[in-house]
């Protein structure tokens, strides 16, 4: 019997071991094979070399050329906190100057951002984006220009900023864009009533706020050094009686002593209906740059290169494979 347990364990450390070989065997048939494929590659890049010569030059010269025709445009951030309404209606109606510059109504747009007429001229796109944050740790970790982000629940927008690219062929007009805005949204009689509203309110918080300060800072004064003098005497006799449990508000104290603070900030530094974050950085080098356009166009010619090689390569069997 222990021979037939001895023999049994025995095979199944061979199936094991055998197993362990097998596995190791199909890793490096794969290893082998992505060795392979790449040394193939590379023989026949190097034996193709005009092709991909004539791919990085074409590349960049479509990319000086697009300098050229295009002109040059420069990208900017404006981080904004909106104070009178929440951020989501704020990112709407900022949204609206998208579509004016889209379909080049410059006209329009000179008169909802009080601007000249050439100022305008140099704008190509306005675009108001949330800022998300991937590992809900609360730190930002990039921008959702695209939208992508809105219906994905394991993101997280990072709900109390948010930011405004704008597109510009000359960076000069990048802070008349900040006061545009600023006119912008200040020219509508919705979002100012409802700023004096919360001003306000702002006003009355704290009037109240610092009437219950000293009403809760005089009680406790009271309860602490009048009220156990009180307990324990009584027409100049000593009673022995349980003390009275004497409370300290300071808990209490401190945290409207912060709301009261925190509605002082609100009135004082985030009195408009929008606040300034972070201006436009004026730039002096352009977003489409020979190196923007090269990053785009060198690797699509590269790729049609190899595409034209292949095909004069094995043009032979791909005729016949169409034949048949």
């Amino acid at each position: 019997m222990s021979e037939k347990n001895t023999s049994n364990t025995h095979n199944d450390e061979i199936d094991l071991l055998q197993l362990f070989r097998n596995f190791g065997d199909f890793i490096g048939r794969i290893f082998k094979g992505l060795f392979n494929i790449i040394l193939q590659i590379i023989i026949f890049s190097l034996r193709k070399w005009i092709y991909l010569l004539m791919a990085i030059i074409f590349g960049v010269v479509g990319s000086y050329l697009m300098t050229k025709t295009q002109g040059s445009f420069y990208y900017s951030d404006l981080v904004l906190k909106s104070n009178a309404v929440p951020n989501q209606e704020m990112i709407s109606y900022i949204n609206r100057l998208e579509n004016l510059t889209s379909k080049d109504n410059y006209q329009v747009l000179s008169n909802l951002l009080d601007m000249t007429g050439e100022d305008t001229d140099q704008i190509r796109n306005i675009k108001a984006y949330w800022f998300i944050d991937k590992n809900r740790d609360g730190i930002v970790d990039g921008s959702d220009l695209d939208n992508k982000f809105l219906a994905d629940t394991n993101v997280n927008k990072i709900g109390w900023k948010f930011g405004i690219r704008a597109k510009v062929t000359d960076p000069a007009v990048f802070n008349k864009i900040t006061s545009g805005i600023t006119y912008y949204v200040s020219s509508n009689s919705y979002f100012t009533r409802m700023n004096k509203l919360r001003l306000e309110n702002l006003k009355e918080i704290i009037i109240q706020t610092g009437k219950e300060v000293e009403k809760l800072d005089s009680l406790q004064k009271k309860e602490y050094f009048m009220m156990e003098d009180a307990a324990r005497l009584r027409e100049g006799q000593l009673v022995f009686t349980n003390d009275p449990e004497i409370q300290l508000f300071h808990k209490d104290l401190l945290t409207l002593i912060r709301d009261k603070q925190r509605s002082q900030i609100e009135l004082t530094i985030h009195s408009e209906i929008i606040s300034l974050i972070e201006n436009f950085t004026e730039t002096q080098r352009p977003t489409n740059s020979i190196g923007y356009y090269a990053g785009i166009m060198v690797p699509v010619f590269i790729g049609l290169a190899y595409l034209l090689a292949l095909f004069i390569t094995f043009r032979r069997k791909i005729s016949e494979v169409i034949r048949k």
